[in-house]
């Protein structure tokens, strides 16, 4: 029996991370990344990514700019993955930084995927499975706050037309301290503050999946 197969387009819905380990900070940015793993015979992988900001934790990309939403047009069949990672938050400079980055990264393997990788607007350009895995290593950026995993089948998505949200949850990357600092007496004192174990719910991104 021959597998389903959809052509989709998926873009940011929301977004709720209760713990940023921003204490302090009302606003946060991140950059989310989405990892499409196996969505058909013969593509391992594509990736894409996204810049966001956050305000107490939450976001709603509903009324924004469809450029800054969008993370796949992709065709997927059968059963496959979509994975997430969350920054922990950046300042403009190490966002920047990171789009350097792949742009320059990007040159390696042709200059029309440059193109869409130089733009902080527009999405991570797709790249070879085994060509991420050699240089996402090499990139000395931001630490993953939050990740998730959720297996889908192409099956499940609704006819040319049709839209679906898909809520994927987040859990938290590693042990997440809050570190503070204050002096005492002419000396600095540290502390330290536990705000989530590694694996600990930490919320969820929400994704609206339309079929073409």
């Amino acid at each position: 029996m021959a597998q389903i197969r959809r052509e989709v387009e998926i873009t940011l819905h929301s977004m709720h991370i209760p713990v940023t380990g921003a204490c302090d900070a009302a606003d946060t940015s991140h950059i989310l990344n989405a990892n499409l793993i196996w969505p058909r015979t013969g593509m391992a992988q594509k990736t894409a990514g996204q810049p966001c900001v956050l305000n107490k934790g939450n976001a709603d990309f509903e009324t924004v700019n469809w450029g800054r939403r969008i993370l796949f047009k992709e065709t997927v069949e059968g059963r496959f993955a979509l994975g997430l990672t969350l920054t922990e938050d950046l300042d403009d400079e190490e966002i920047e930084q990171f789009f350097r980055f792949w742009a320059g990264a990007f040159l390696s393997i042709g200059a029309g995927l440059v193109e869409n990788a130089a733009k902080p607007v527009g999405k991570l350009a797709s790249a070879p499975l085994d060509y991420v895995a050699k240089n996402i290593s090499k990139y000395p950026g931001a630490t993953t706050l939050a990740e998730g995993l959720a297996e889908l089948d192409a099956a499940d998505f609704p006819p040319s037309g049709g839209e679906r949200l898909l809520a994927v949850r987040m859990t938290a990357a590693s042990r997440l301290l809050h570190i503070s600092r204050r002096t005492v007496n002419s000396r600095s004192r540290v502390s330290r503050k536990l705000l989530l174990e590694k694996g600990a719910p930490n919320g969820e991104v929400v994704l609206a999946i339309r079929s073409l």
